[in-house]
């Protein structure tokens, strides 16, 4: 979506050696009283997003996910919180020295923070200000939350990308219910086949449904940047509609088709997948545990070779098929599990990679992080501190480690995305983005601070 040149009608120095356009609108650099380009100091970002301008109202996992997403390609997103205790995410799980979540570290990256107190109509004023200057808004109230304050869709410019992330959507008879993934999952069908027959429905130990609504919220809004590119100008925005439970329920396959045709509803099948055989974990000798999907006919055929069980295969006509082989689990199941028990899990790999029947290792974060494979691809990445821009305050001492962090997915081979820098301090870029972005003085700064606006 971005189309890279130059434009007389844009005269200040850009950022990188190209600026990108969307349709007919220049995004504009802010510059420096001095005339330099502001954000020169920062590491360069890289990715299809470039010049896009986000302004991130989101909090906790959905919101901080989609903004990170956004952040990773190339956008400069603007992340917004209440001044004093900041977004909920800070304070999540383990802690770094200086008493922040390593998880905003990760999903805060190259963001630029600021503060504004949305309850005090100053901070509102803001809030709206900012959005005249970006391409998207990023949100995940409850529902009328933000029309309540007079920064709903229609209170705002029309060309904006209003993306909005909820429990239920936007719509419905429990649009303004409180949503968290914990509960989302299980309205959206996910609870139902997790876990075993037999007892409670599992959780995994992740926000699942808010990564998967943050991911959906993301990816709706580079779908309304493109139309509005293609459509040309003055062309109005829209608004992305990205729910939780929505985002679980997307992930479900044909669960609903089968049940609607054929009165089938999908039970939980613990540790494999029902219809689908063979496919499971499987205990090894040294108390390892190994994933093995062997459904495809030829793949099955080799697995059962390699088991010491050719008489199994797929040339003979009770296991000639998926639907032949459903009917004989028990026994197929049976047979790799015995064979599994019987060795050690390097052994069980190897056997399975010389067959060419995919297995694996069930790996931890302790596997993950010494992986081979996952060091080639670069899935590991390194994050120092944010930068401090102009006159606002250093990020605080303890947090100047330099910090591990995931990359973010997928890898493209012309315009990858990157990690420029670890989630900020709480409000560390906020008179930097008041200067630059709302042209404010020091001295209207420190009205609005002295006010609890920011």
């Amino acid at each position: 979506v971005l189309i890279r040149g130059i434009s007389a009608a844009c005269p200040t120095r850009a950022l990188l050696s190209w600026r990108p356009f969307i349709g007919s609108r220049c995004l504009s650099t802010q510059v420096q009283p001095d005339g330099n380009t502001a954000l020169e100091s920062l590491p360069p970002p890289s990715g299809p997003l470039v010049g896009i301008k986000v302004l991130d109202l989101g909090q906790v996992v959905a919101g901080n996910f989609a903004g990170a997403l956004l952040a990773y390609f190339g956008a400069t997103v603007y992340k917004v919180e209440p001044p004093g205790k900041g977004d909920a995410l800070r304070s999540l799980r383990v802690l770094d020295p200086s008493g922040t979540s390593l998880w905003w570290r990760a999903h805060g990256r190259n963001r630029l923070c600021l503060t504004a107190n949305l309850h005090a109509p100053e901070g509102r004023e803001v809030v709206k200000k900012l959005s005249d200057k970006v391409d998207v808004l990023l949100e995940n109230f409850r529902p009328g939350v933000m029309e309540g304050w007079g920064l709903g869709p229609a209170d705002l410019k029309p060309d904006l990308i209003y993306t909005r992330i909820s429990g239920y959507g936007q719509t419905g008879p429990r649009a303004k219910e409180p949503g968290y993934a914990s509960v989302c999952e299980a309205f959206g069908g996910f609870r139902h086949v997790n876990g075993y027959a037999d007892r409670p429905p599992v959780r995994p130990n992740i926000s699942l449904g808010d990564t998967l609504a943050g991911m959906h919220a993301a990816f709706g809004a580079v779908m309304a940047l493109l139309q509005r590119q293609r459509a040309g100008t003055h062309t109005p925005g829209q608004v992305v509609d990205a729910s939780i439970s929505e985002s679980v329920f997307n992930m479900m396959e044909a669960c609903v088709t089968e049940y609607v045709m054929t009165g089938s509803d999908r039970p939980p099948s613990g540790s494999t997948i029902s219809d689908v055989v063979p496919s499971g974990t499987f205990r090894c000798s040294d108390g390892r545990y190994v994933v093995i999907g062997g459904n495809g006919d030829s793949v099955y055929t080799r697995l059962m070779e390699a088991i010491g069980k050719p008489e199994m295969g797929a040339s003979h006509p009770d296991y000639a098929n998926n639907a032949a082989r459903c009917a004989r689990v028990d026994e197929i199941m049976g047979a790799i599990e015995s064979w599994c028990a019987g060795r050690p899990l390097s052994e069980v790999v190897a056997v399975m990679k010389k067959a060419r029947v995919p297995s694996g290792p069930i790996l931890s974060m302790r596997d993950i992080s010494q992986d081979p494979q996952y060091t080639a691809r670069g899935m590991i990445q390194k994050a120092g501190p944010a930068p401090s821009l102009g006159a606002d305050r250093p990020a605080a001492a303890a947090a100047g480690q330099e910090v591990t962090v995931p990359a973010i997915l997928p890898v493209l081979s012309r315009t990858p995305g990157s990690t420029r820098w670890a989630g900020p301090e709480l409000g560390q870029h906020t008179d930097f983005i008041l200067q630059t972005e709302l042209g404010m003085s020091a001295a209207e700064i420190a009205e609005l601070r002295s006010k609890g606006a920011i």
